[in-house]
Order: C-alpha cells, then structure tokens, then sequence
C-alpha cells in the first residue's frame, strides 16, 4: 500500500533544518516496516512572525510503499 507522511520542524532555530528533516525521516524508515521510497518532496514556507522579523517553516513530504503484511 502507498502512503503518504509529513514532517514539519517546528522550532527553527537550528540552521540545519534539513538535516533535521533528514534525520527524522531515516528514523521513521528504520522504525517502520517500508518496502520501497517511492519520492520526498522538500518545502520551506516563511511566515512573517512579527513586523520586520520572518520564521521559515521546513517541511518533508514522504511517499513510501509499505511492506504487505503476510497472514491474518
């Protein structure tokens, strides 16, 4: 079956927001049972926090096709 998992950082103080993403993604794919990535979609919104100042808003868009489950 294809799924579909978001990841969001939230807090964005940390430069290496990708990294961060990434890490979190190999965790996911290494606590989980996926049989193939199929694609993962990067984006970074910004978002005018106060007048003057911005937060940018990383995300990660995972598609993965999970291993079928064998017996009931």
């Amino acid at each position: 079956m294809i799924k579909v998992k978001t990841f969001v950082i939230k807090n964005t103080d940390n430069p290496l927001h990708h990294e961060r993403l990434d890490a979190a993604i190999n965790k996911f794919l290494v606590e989980n049972d996926i049989e193939e990535v199929i694609d993962i979609k990067y984006s970074t919104a910004m978002a005018q926090t106060s007048p003057g100042l911005y937060a940018w808003k990383p995300s990660a868009m995972l598609i993965y096709k999970e291993k079928e489950k064998t017996g009931k």
